[in-house]
């Protein structure tokens, strides 16, 4: 038995059954890198010794990568700029040639929140699928443009006409295990001991496998233009010697696997736990490069009065609500481009939608001891606005000329205040209540 089909057993062994359960998810795609023969979790230190395989997200990953040479590679095929974790597949061909992937797609999921979420630990490797399978496998999904999700793999994949255009496309969808030992962030491949696997039928973790982190599903897309025939699909298995020569070897679709190394940066993927995984909302890929949150707030109502420690922020004809962060630290680590506002608001008096005016604000004051004047806002600059309606839900606000000009200048702190001239009432989460307040740069 081979190293990998060991592997897959074990992880065959755990896998759930039964419903899929609605829960807080986000995503990145990643658009392919580069290919090469190589794995640094099965063949690590061995450039060339595996079979070819198609990476996306990290563009330095090779045989000898890990958290450490990841995390200073700060380049990423990913729309999510904090992600520079490694994927890959085996490279998949056909009798017209190789099938190049545009892009994969990976869903961090909740599906059975019946216990909390904990983070991906840095520097975690992982492995699902078999390499050598010859049948379906439930940890394996196979998709045709058009179509639905299957555990059987396809010989023909339509060529399907909507408002993206006419073409065939073929997705490979892979389903990670999502309980953790708690111990061991590679796996222990010559004794084929896994630091994963699979969560049981009710969602909790095996008592050997205890920290439960989010499923990762990742999903290949491979266009295969006018031509629709997948009969002489197969996907790239390791080579084997033969007279001193690695010679490639060449499996079914149902060999289709995927391996993982975490290297997210570590307070974005945590912000994604704690704000999507745990909150039960759907984040898709908006999660920060760069997130800070709110270090005072305040409103003051019409008679003059501050309000420092309500759970709400109230907005109205005759509030001032003033809220001020921390501007966050090496900000030539990471790229970014944008500066939002994040609040968690809605209107309360009716359904409409409405426009808060969003103001620059002085910092020299708290929401303890040195609480804020009406001159802290500075209504002469407006910065942005936050658009919402009656849904409590987060709203990313733009203000990113303003946010760029405190950090050219040097600033610690940046403040903002928020006044409203539409007639109705909203609530804003305060720091004090549900969710804080926070400043998303991505």
């Amino acid at each position: 038995m081979s190293m990998r089909s060991a592997i897959c057993l074990f992880f065959l062994f755990f896998l759930p059954a039964g419903a899929v359960y609605a829960g807080g998810q986000f995503n990145v795609q990643c658009a392919y890198s580069h290919t090469l023969p190589d794995d640094a979790i099965i063949y690590p230190g061995q450039p060339g010794r595996a079979m070819v395989h198609d990476f996306f997200g990290n563009t330095g990953a090779d045989a000898y990568s890990t958290y450490y040479s990841l995390n200073n590679n700060k380049v990423t095929t990913c729309d999510v700029a904090a992600d520079l974790s490694s994927y890959w597949v085996p490279q998949l061909k056909r009798a017209s040639g190789i099938v190049v992937p545009g892009y994969q797609k990976t869903y961090y999921k909740n599906d059975q929140p019946v216990i909390p979420l904990q983070t991906i630990p840095a520097g975690l490797e992982m492995l699902a699928g078999d390499h050598r399978s010859s049948t379906p496998k439930p940890q394996i999904n196979y998709l045709c443009r058009g179509g639905s999700y299957t555990q059987i793999a396809p010989t023909n994949c339509p060529v399907v006409t909507d408002s993206k255009g006419t073409y065939a496309q073929l997705n490979i969808s892979v389903h990670f295990p999502d309980c953790w030992d708690g111990r061991t962030l590679v796996p222990n491949m010559a004794s084929h001991i896994m630091n994963m696997a699979y969560r049981q039928s009710d969602g909790k973790c095996p008592a050997a496998y205890p920290v439960k982190i989010p499923e990762l599903q990742l999903n290949v897309a491979y266009d295969l233009g006018q031509d629709p025939d997948l009969s002489t699909a197969q996907l790239s298995m390791d080579p084997i010697l033969v007279n001193g020569t690695w010679m490639p070897q060449w499996g079914s679709l149902y060999t289709a696997h995927g391996d993982f190394i975490n290297a997210w940066k570590a307070d974005s993927l945590q912000y994604a736990i704690d704000n999507c995984s745990n909150q039960d909302i759907a984040c898709s890929n908006s999660i920060p490069t760069y997130y800070s949150k709110a270090g005072a707030d305040a409103w003051m109502d019409g008679g003059g009065v501050v309000h420092a420690s309500d759970a709400t922020l109230t907005s109205d004809g005759g509030s001032v609500v003033l809220i001020k962060f921390p501007t966050p630290t090496n900000l030539k680590d990471y790229p970014y481009t944008s500066s939002f506002l994040q609040t968690l608001a809605q209107n309360v008096t009716d359904t409409d939608p409405v426009m808060l005016d969003i103001y620059a604000a002085s910092t020299n004051w708290d929401d303890t001891a040195n609480l804020p004047a009406a001159t802290a806002c500075n209504t002469s600059k407006r910065i942005g606005g936050i658009y919402l309606d009656n849904a409590l839900q987060p709203r990313n606000s733009d203000i990113t000329g303003y946010v760029a000009s405190q950090v050219s200048a040097g600033a610690p702190q940046i403040g903002v205040c928020i006044r409203n001239a539409t007639g109705r009432t909203v609530q804003i989460s305060s720091r004090d209540g549900t969710r804080t307040p926070g400043l998303f740069m991505k």
